[in-house]
């Protein structure tokens, strides 16, 4: 499955149009969406002579410490997890996540976040070169009151990231939304819906007895409040364009990224 997922991928790089790259990797998602399901199913009629899978959980590395771009990565990882049925732990500094979920559902969300994130990073490096960003403005509180500033490079990719993650969280739910949906009408009935409830509370119990955070995350939240401008534009205009390519073997997000 998860081979079949990678050449979907490699397929959305070599597509000849946006619109095509587009409906692979929909398909991929679609795809990792209706295996789940199918496994889901399928431990619900296990024998009971027969081990179903278990839930496990995973450490995945995001990046080094004290870089900017590592809360933006945990953040794409933990959008890309909840669709595929995982919970998520996160490192107080955001150098890795701990993933919460059935073993195959945690490979498809580590497959298809390593590549979203490799495109994300070198796409808003890109648009950060054009410095079509300057003169842009945002919201910050000073002494009390919120005032107009100009956009810094920083909050500049800050923004970018934000609105590419919000549209690539947009193309996942709807993906993994008309999956759920041809499943229900292949299979009628409540089967579909049992067995993702079945599966998610499985993950909640798992996480129940095995989690040992304490306290939220806050690195999601970006103090950055921009007006809708150049680098908002270009976050959600190549998010729709990711070319999520680069090999099965890619799984993570590249080696050097931006501070």
């Amino acid at each position: 499955m998860i081979e079949r997922i990678a050449k979907l991928l490699n397929k959305a790089e070599n597509a000849g149009t946006p619109q095509e790259a587009h409906v692979y990797f929909e398909k991929a998602q679609a795809l990792a969406t209706t295996h789940s399901i199918s496994l889901a199913r399928a431990r619900l009629t296990t024998s009971t002579t027969t081990r179903p899978a278990t839930p496990i959980n995973r450490t995945i590395t995001i990046g080094a410490p004290r870089r900017h771009a590592n809360r933006h990565l945990v953040r794409l990882f933990a959008t890309v997890g909840a669709v595929n049925g995982l919970t998520v732990d996160v490192a107080h500094n955001s150098t890795y996540v701990i993933a919460y979920g059935f073993p195959d559902d945690i490979d498809s969300a580590e497959l298809i976040w390593g590549r979203i994130a490799t495109q994300m990073v070198r796409f808003g490096e890109e648009f950060l070169a054009t410095d079509a960003w300057r003169g842009d403005t945002r919201i910050v509180l000073r002494r009390r009151r919120y005032v107009a500033a100009e956009m810094t490079r920083q909050t500049a990719r800050s923004s970018y990231y934000g609105a590419f993650i919000d549209t690539i969280h947009l193309r996942l739910v709807a993906a993994h939304e008309r999956a759920v949906a041809e499943e229900q009408t292949s299979h009628p009935g409540t089967a579909t819906a049992v067995a993702l409830r079945d599966r998610d509370q499985a993950v909640a119990e798992h996480y129940r007895t095995t989690s040992s955070a304490r306290g939220s995350w806050h690195g999601g939240r970006s103090s950055v409040h921009a007006r809708p401008g150049s680098a908002t534009r270009a976050g959600r205009r190549d998010a729709h364009r990711v070319a999520l390519g680069g090999g099965p073997e890619v799984t993570g997000p590249p080696a050097s990224l931006p501070r």
